[in-house]
């Protein structure tokens, strides 16, 4: 440092700006004599080593060092002349804490000789301690995710080890048709089981991304129940639970995307029969209380403890996570039925008297309407032609799939109902086929290798009319949120059916789009 700065060991008094600076500046300021003992601190510096006034001024600089070897290092660099720029210490305050501090310095030399040095010492306690706490987070937030993982795997392994099992069996014959039809029921429950785990985790990570979509809809509460009732009577026969379901006779109105509401009762329904043993029972009921439709579900099973209560509907949370626990399950149910009444503009609530004594789940939704108000919505509804859900003999459908196992699987399908079935493996070639064979009807993947099946139907969809442009087209993939369906309807296909394909389903969406697409070139 030059000797033409003034040999002071205090701020000048004569610029009361610069005093003021100097000590309300936001971090500590000391000026140190050759001696190692503090010439003058501002009140950071005061406050951070737990002096009052000037009590810190003539105590060596050393004597708040945890080691003070370190300070003694320092005092030696400031004497060579060579400039601190970040030392990182340990201080100890006169009440004994210890804050960490990082420290620059530099010297004040007069005609060679060091005069006084200049600290600045920055109190980093608080960042270091936000910094411990993010990497403790990050280490948790690491671990739930490793237990997370393993509990996915076992999750997916269980019933994809009964479904190879149970085809190995089946592969190598001699079972009799009780034990054939035995395997083929495990099968299909397990693949079932399996759905339910997609479904649920991407349902959750839909939320995480805050891209859940509604296709809300005026809706019978009571035909939802009763889907979803349907679907999980199996599950309880196989436990040997009486599945009972009160909804009265009377329509209860609701607006929601019907879909969505299914999943939710599906799954609490799923979460009673698993909790409850064999010979317990599970009830259902639907009703309304003033403007609000009321659904409960109640078990006699496991119940649940008061202190995980508040917890129930939380993601990944489950009474009991150890790898002795009695059920399967990732622990998304529960978050996944909160979210989609929430979305609804409902609530879910829980509610048990304690470990073994049952639980009850309740669901409120707002109703859509006065009855009144919906007879007189719905009065101008025409009754469904049941003509639409029939298929017509000898339709051609041209089927586009990347994935040989997924193409023969529906191939089978279409052509057991009669329909006659070209294949195509990629887009290009299901171009070609379009304008060559004109079929009734033409059903595409969407992810497919070189150009995708979205692709493809904007192609199609610029040929003329005689060459095929208009056909009708069903998207058929694996791909099943939202925003994919609308992707698909966007380019041009006029269904979106996911992954895994419900075969009724595929077949009714085939009849009444190839009915009305000949009724249609009948007028023209």
């Amino acid at each position: 440092m030059g000797d033409r700065r003034p040999d002071r060991a205090r701020p000048p008094e004569s610029s009361e700006e610069l005093v003021e600076f100097l000590e309300d500046a936001p971090v500590g300021l000391s000026w140190v004599g050759p001696d190692g003992r503090m010439l003058w601190t501002n009140r950071a510096a005061s406050e951070l080593l737990g002096c009052e006034g000037r009590e810190c001024g003539g105590h060596p600089i050393a004597e708040f060092f945890v080691e003070p070897q370190a300070a003694a290092g320092i005092l030696d660099q400031l004497g060579r002349n060579e400039t601190v720029r970040t030392y990182e210490a340990s201080l100890r305050t006169r009440d004994g804490a210890i804050r960490r501090v990082l420290i620059g310095a530099n010297s004040f030399l007069r005609d060679g000789r060091l005069v006084h040095s200049r600290w600045v010492i920055r109190d980093i306690t608080a960042l270091l301690e936000r910094e411990q706490a993010a990497r403790h987070r990050a280490l948790d937030a690491s671990r739930l995710k490793d237990e997370f993982l393993s509990l996915l795997s076992h999750e997916l392994r269980t019933p994809l080890g009964a479904i190879l099992v149970w085809l190995g069996l089946l592969r190598q014959g001699g079972s009799d048709p009780v034990e054939t039809t035995r395997a083929l029921e495990i099968i299909e429950r397990s693949a079932r089981t399996l759905e339910r785990i997609i479904e649920d985790l991407l349902h959750a990570s839909r939320i995480a991304a805050g891209g859940l979509m509604l296709s809300p809809q005026l809706v019978d509460l009571r035909g939802v129940v009763q889907v979803a009732v349907d679907a999980a009577s199996g599950d309880a026969a196989m436990k040997g639970l009486p599945l009972s379901a009160s909804m009265g006779e009377m329509p209860i109105w609701v607006t929601g995307d019907p879909g969505r509401l299914q999943q939710a009762v599906s799954n609490l329904l799923s979460n009673a029969i698993k909790f409850t043993p064999a010979g317990g029972r599970v009830d259902v009921s639907l009703d309304t209380t003033g403007r609000q439709a009321r659904l409960r579900v109640t078990d006699t099973g496991e119940g649940m403890s008061p202190a995980f209560l508040p917890f129930a509907f939380e993601r990944f949370r489950q009474q009991d996570s150890t790898s002795t626990r009695a059920h399967h399950g990732l622990g998304l149910g529960l978050y996944v039925v909160r979210d989609v009444i929430g979305h609804h503009g409902g609530l879910v609530s829980a509610d048990s008297p304690g470990p073994g004594r049952g639980s009850t789940f309740t669901v409120l939704l707002s109703l859509a309407a006065a009855p009144g108000e919906v007879a007189s919505a719905l009065a101008g509804d025409q009754p469904r032609d049941e003509e639409e859900d029939r298929l017509q003999p000898g339709l051609t459908v041209l089927l586009v799939d990347g994935e040989q196992d997924a193409r023969e699987a529906l191939r089978l399908i279409l052509q057991q109902n009669g329909m006659l079935v070209t294949t195509a493996t990629s887009a290009r070639e299901a171009f070609e086929l379009v304008e060559r064979l004109q079929p009734d009807i033409l059903l595409s993947d969407i992810a497919m290798p070189g150009e995708d099946g979205l692709s493809l139907i904007r192609r199609v969809r610029k040929l003329p009319f005689d060459r095929g442009g208009q056909v009708p087209a069903i998207a058929i993939s694996a791909y099943a949120a939202a925003e994919d369906r609308g992707r698909a309807l966007l380019a041009g296909f006029q269904r979106h059916i996911p992954k895994p394909v419900d075969p009724a389903h595929l077949l009714t969406a085939i009849a009444t789009m190839t009915r009305r697409a000949r009724a249609q070139d009948a007028e023209r």
